[in-house]
């Protein structure tokens, strides 16, 4: 009760609450009460909206009925909830249409956080392995290809860490693959030679240094190595065979032969025979 401008005693005028629907009714313009029904009853203001706004809200609280205390109250709270959202929609990046102009995208890529040219990332070189070299040639391409794509900077990075780790992880499994193969090789030829291994191995190692262009170091061992066959026991056998039937070569120096020097003193060396000692 509360006394008017004249001491006269008023009543309040009611509060009125917003009323609710059940499910299937179709919501009157004015509020009103429910029908009564154990059914979900819906705020009033579902009962502005359009026939088919009001079948998805139905729909959807019919699928979890946790749905309907999901909904605002009442306007003032309905009011809130719009409000909020916008202003969470304040300085969002639109995406552009799928046929904008490149200058479209390049605003949007760079509004997500990639940089403004490939150069901008910022990428770590990974610990290199023993047997490994870092290309820079292939940093450049991925630069180019995750600008290209879009990607941010954690983006970028985290795909080239995880890369270079799986490079890594299989270069790292290779020369464990290798280590192995050689063992076995070593292991298979101890066996079949015996006590003789060491003066064969020698042979072998000899025969690569006489009879391959720059021994263990020249280009045509590192392809014998590409292919695994410095590890292969059938290759090495064959070497063996090399030294064993054709042996070093033994340089000399033939007495009273020349090659048009003789007269100042020089001498002609060459192959007298190919045979071991």
């Amino acid at each position: 009760m509360l006394e008017g401008a004249t001491g006269t005693v008023q009543e309040a005028a009611p509060v009125a609450a917003d009323p609710v629907l059940a499910v299937g009714d179709t919501p009157p313009v004015e509020e009103g009460t429910g029908s009564g029904t154990d059914a979900p009853k819906f705020p009033g203001w579902t009962g502005q909206l359009a026939k088919e706004q009001l079948a998805d809200i139905q729909a959807r609280v019919a699928k979890d009925p946790k749905e309907l205390e999901s909904l605002p109250k009442g306007l003032s709270e309905l009011y809130a909830s719009y409000a909020a959202l916008k202003a969470s929609s304040v300085g969002a990046v639109k995406r552009p249409d799928k046929d904008a102009p490149k200058e479209a995208w390049d605003q949007f890529y760079n509004g997500l956080g990639r940089p403004e040219s490939a150069e901008g990332y910022t990428l770590k070189k990974p610990q290199i392995p023993s047997g490994m070299r870092y290309d820079d040639a292939q940093e450049k391409w991925f630069r180019g290809l995750a600008h290209n794509l879009g990607l941010t900077q954690d983006q970028a990075r985290t795909f080239f860490d995880e890369y270079n780790k799986a490079q890594v992880a299989g270069v790292q499994k290779a020369i464990e693959a290798k280590k192995a193969a050689a063992a076995e090789a070593l292991g298979k030829l101890k066996t079949e030679w015996g006590d003789s291994f060491p003066d064969k191995w020698e042979g072998i190692r000899q025969a690569y240094t006489q009879f391959i262009p720059e021994g263990a170091n020249g280009a045509l061992f590192r392809k014998i190595q590409a292919y695994g066959l410095d590890n292969d026991p059938d290759f090495l056998r064959m070497f063996r065979n090399i030294y064993e039937k054709i042996g070093p070569p033994r340089m000399v120096v033939p007495s009273g032969e020349g090659s048009g020097t003789e007269s100042k003193g020089g001498f002609h060396f060459k192959v007298d025979k190919l045979g071991r000692e």
